[in-house]
């Protein structure tokens, strides 16, 4: 069976690079006509809860890029106004944290916690530097309750057939989502595990996505993302890791 905890962050680390990747495109004339992607890949993900290992899935690829409508996997968002170089609209993204008790020894007694389907306001803004991208969410399913806000630059580098795409951002997430996922309530807690409340996390993030375009419609596309965890969620008695890495790569053919 696959749990919460391995799909989630295969899916995750699938929508980040899938972003990375669009970003080509996003940086560019948005008038220009949709492009649409599929393709597969793999994936290695580390896992921040206590008795979990590295581990290695296959994922799909997909994504749409529209002048207006947008869909990656299974988020996506619609740009509801737009000038030159920005736009602003809703975003729908599946939020895919969590875990079930039998994902280790360590989380054995503790309630799942459930994936959740967040949903809010997504900016974006093409500089001469970068892309600019900020998105506040919340939980549409009363899952975690939480909010979170992402703010994020990705630049683009090209050299032959090569687009080398870096990205910094942080990660604000709310007492309620950062209390659900990795919190321990008083019934769940052992002597070797106490109970703990955790606060709002600040999360920073880099990534770098490479793509190597191999004829005009198939690319392979790799990348690598770092996520350093707030000392709220460190703490965490079920938290081993300071981290989450993820690896990917995989191909890609664009219509």
């Amino acid at each position: 069976m696959v749990t919460h905890n391995r799909l989630g962050a295969a899916m995750l680390v699938w929508l980040v690079i899938g972003a990375c990747g669009l970003a080509v495109e996003r940086m560019s004339d948005p008038n220009e006509r949709a492009t649409i992607y599929v393709g597969a890949g793999a994936v290695i993900s580390s896992q921040p809860y206590d008795g979990t290992d590295f581990r290695t899935y296959p994922i799909p690829i997909f994504g749409y890029e529209g002048k207006r409508l947008y869909l990656r996997g299974i988020t996506g968002g619609y740009r509801l106004f737009m000038g030159k170089s920005w736009s602003v609209g809703p975003v729908v993204q599946p939020r895919f944290d969590g875990y079930e008790e039998d994902d280790s020894s360590a989380l054995a007694g503790m309630d799942d916690r459930n994936v959740s389907l967040d949903a809010g306001v997504g900016l974006s803004w093409r500089t001469d530097y970068g892309l600019l991208e900020a998105s506040v969410v919340t939980d549409l399913l009363g899952e975690h309750d939480g909010q979170q806000i992402e703010l994020s630059w990705t630049g683009l580098f090209s050299w032959k057939r090569w687009d080398f795409i870096p990205s910094a951002g942080v990660r604000f997430k709310s007492t309620n989502l950062v209390e659900y996922y990795y919190g321990v309530e008083p019934g769940e807690a052992l002597a070797t595990r106490p109970a703990y409340a955790p606060d709002r996390a600040v999360d920073p993030f880099v990534r770098l996505a490479v793509r190597r375009e191999l004829t005009e419609r198939w690319s392979l596309l790799t990348a690598l993302q770092y996520e350093w965890l707030d000392s709220e969620i460190r703490d965490s008695p079920i938290v081993d890791d300071n981290y989450d890495l993820s690896i990917m790569g995989g191909v890609m053919y664009s219509f």
